[in-house]
């Protein structure tokens, strides 16, 4: 996030690192490997978006890519990745 969005709340990079290692350390956390059939979900997603300049709708379509292929429910603070995943009638949380 960035500080423009989190105002004071915002980490320095060694202290997100901190978290991360905090996150890694929680048995209850794991990773997992990309599935294999992201990319053409990954396509699929940025359909909408193939004529605009646009980092943010290859990072949203991505992991909307990436919650389908793992079957996964998508959890988040934005209302337009919320409405996107809504919009193909994927499981998602909205966080506020």
């Amino acid at each position: 996030m960035t500080q423009g969005v989190m105002q004071a709340d915002c980490l320095s990079v060694s202290a997100a690192c901190a978290v991360y290692d905090q996150w890694l350390a929680d048995p209850r956390i794991a990773f997992r490997q990309e599935p294999v059939g992201v990319e053409p979900l990954f396509r699929k997603a940025l359909q909408p978006f193939v004529r605009m300049a646009s980092p943010k709708a290859l990072g949203d379509c991505y992991l909307l890519a990436l919650s389908q292929g793992l079957d996964a429910s998508l959890v988040t603070f934005d209302q337009g990745l919320a409405k996107a995943a809504r919009r193909i009638h994927h499981s998602v949380v909205l966080l506020e």
